[in-house]
């Protein structure tokens, strides 16, 4: 195995190695179904002037906030919810029995009214969610004793209290908050005036539109292609003169004379990136509206988005809806599962101190919520193998979709100059595997999100190949003939010339890398190259022949003959004896 093939290996290997780290940590950052969430004991709640801790039967101001404390110590969203088991107790349910299924609870609105003024607390459940918090605490915040199994109702509606949160109705004021919202707004125009309310049909109208506006940076990354596309032939011909050498020193000397080349013609290989620099963060920034509809779309506050989650990720006996949304979906799942359910239980749910105002808010938005469904199917939902629907379609086409693109986008795109054989072969294995790794990526991505953002992601990559090979064809890149190309060399080699005072006093490489480019070593440089690709050519016509008898012959003719014969032999003979002297 020759280093070059060594090298690319290697590469392959690196590449696959990034892509499993990035997928291991995305599928952990998933790996959640519910929202990430801290427990907080609210300010001041156990404080003096606190009036609704006058007058307890049993437990302690003191008593009850060294409970909480300790239950915000072993507080965990992923397998451990504490305060939901404590509110589901207070409600008359016990999620620590074997036999607890929240799937099978089912609530009049006014068995959960009762349920939620605590007229069926389940006291013994309440204990038992202490004592085992207390069992997780560490020994400095473990309580000594179990004097909360005493505790009356009134002691768990006011510990219960000490988590509730203030819901933040209103909006945030910060300039780019205004401006996502005011883009949002634009996208729910789309939805329900020329798109009869359906968001799938406004986020593509929207990538057409948004497209339509980066066509400035299309034109000047086109540009700077067709100017790289110009200097293809005095590339290829810097390429050719090193042809058949891949050794280190060569190889710096290569790159080097083509650097100065880019100067000389005022390029930069870097200016096509800024483009794609300042097209990232509008893409990062459209990619939050589009999946955070409650936010951006309908101008809701952060605190609402998270309220309607907690609300809907809420186990039934806690009063929510028990649905697990993914913590990378956005509001889109949420606003898709929460729009023909009824939420009269939202007014007293008691995960907030202000529910009645958070209800009413939210009540007068569900209006304008828009349609997330084709056909009867929910799009606002993430791809799933245990539900095995229509939706499974969207990571397959996303892969087709992306992979072809991909293909040809090339096609219509400045492709890095390149010799035959390795040179070549390398740039083809760097174009497969990103051909491979990044539909593949993409679909995978597809699992974590609603599918109606497959769908967007899809809709905008043929929208973006589409003004690619409109524009391609408005402003073509460059082609070259044959004769063109000769023209390159033989201006390239006129520009070596201009070297001549400066080789002067200056110790030769032994390598010969630069020998074509000064004229006391121009002449010996042609003859050694001449003679390097003559004994190629008898070496490849042995090889055709194949013959071991005739193969011992020249052998022998050699040895007659002898190296002197050799002008590359003689050459570098003369070449090492100068150096010696």
């Amino acid at each position: 195995m020759n280093k070059n093939v060594k090298k690319t290996v290697g590469r392959i290997l690196v590449l696959a190695l990034v892509a499993l780290l990035t997928l291991a940590t995305l599928t952990g950052c998933v790996s959640s179904n519910k929202k990430v969430v801290t427990l907080s004991i609210k300010d001041g709640y156990f404080g003096v002037d606190n009036k609704d801790l006058n007058g307890l039967e049993n437990l302690s101001a003191t008593e009850l906030k060294s409970i909480a404390e300790m239950m915000v110590s072993t507080f965990s969203d992923t397998d451990f919810d504490n305060r939901e088991m404590l509110v589901a107790a207070y409600r008359g349910y016990d999620m620590l029995a074997s036999d607890f299924k929240d799937s099978e609870i089912k609530e009049s609105a006014e068995d959960a009214a009762s349920r939620n003024k605590g007229e069926k607390v389940n006291l013994k459940a309440a204990v038992a969610v202490i004592d085992k918090a207390n069992e997780r605490a560490a020994d400095d915040k473990a309580l000594k004793t179990k004097f909360y199994e005493d505790m009356t109702a009134s002691d768990l509606k006011l510990l219960i209290g000490a988590f509730q949160t203030n819901v933040e109705i209103a909006a945030g004021k910060g300039f780019l908050d205004t401006l996502l919202v005011w883009i949002g707004t634009f996208l729910g125009w789309l939805t329900n005036t020329l798109c009869f309310g359906s968001y799938i049909a406004g986020i593509c109208l929207f990538a057409v539109i948004i497209e339509i506006l980066m066509i400035p940076f299309a034109i000047k990354q086109q540009k700077n292609s067709i100017r790289q596309a110009s200097l293809r032939p005095k590339e290829m011909a810097i390429k050719k003169k090193y042809k058949g050498r891949n050794d280190q020193v060569t190889m710096q000397k290569m790159q080097q004379e083509i650097q100065e080349l880019y100067q000389r013609e005022n390029f930069s290989p870097y200016s096509g990136c800024l483009p794609l620099l300042i097209q990232l963060p509008i893409i990062m920034a459209l990619y939050a509206i589009v999946i955070d509809p409650m936010r951006y779309v309908l101008g809701q506050s952060a605190g609402m988005s998270e309220a309607i989650t907690a609300f809907v990720t809420a186990a039934k006996a806690a009063g929510g809806l028990g649905s697990s949304v993914a913590s990378t979906s956005g509001t889109i799942v949420i606003l898709s599962e929460i729009k023909d359910v009824s939420i009269e239980a939202l007014q007293s749910f008691l995960y907030f101190s202000n529910g009645g105002e958070v209800f009413e808010t939210f009540n007068g938005i569900l209006g304008s919520i828009p349609k997330f469904t084709i056909l009867g199917q929910n799009f606002g939902l993430a791809p799933s193998f245990e539900r095995f629907d229509v939706l499974l379609l969207v990571p397959v086409l996303t892969f087709v979709t992306y992979f072809l693109t991909s293909k040809l986008n090339r096609k219509f795109m400045v492709q890095p100059a390149t010799n035959d054989g390795i040179d070549a072969k390398q740039a083809a294995c760097s174009n497969n595997i990103m051909d491979i790794s990044m539909p593949m990526m993409s679909t995978f991505f597809t699992f974590m999100v609603p599918a109606l953002v497959g769908v967007y992601w899809m809709f905008r990559s043929l929208v973006g190949l589409g003004k690619q090979f409109i524009i391609s064809r408005i402003m073509p890149l460059p082609t070259f003939t044959e004769e063109d190309y000769r023209k390159a060399e033989k201006e390239m080699a006129g520009k070596r010339l201009v070297k001549k005072s400066h080789s002067v006093g200056k110790v030769r490489s032994l390598h010969h890398i630069d020998d074509e480019d000064f004229e006391d070593t121009r002449e010996r440089a042609l003859a050694r190259k001449a003679a390097i690709e003559e004994r190629e050519r008898e070496e490849q016509q042995k090889k055709a022949k194949n013959t071991p008898f005739e193969a011992a012959s020249i052998k022998e003719d050699r040895k007659k003959k002898g190296n002197a014969e050799d002008p590359a032999e003689t050459e570098n003979s003369a070449d090492q004896n100068e150096a010696d002297n």
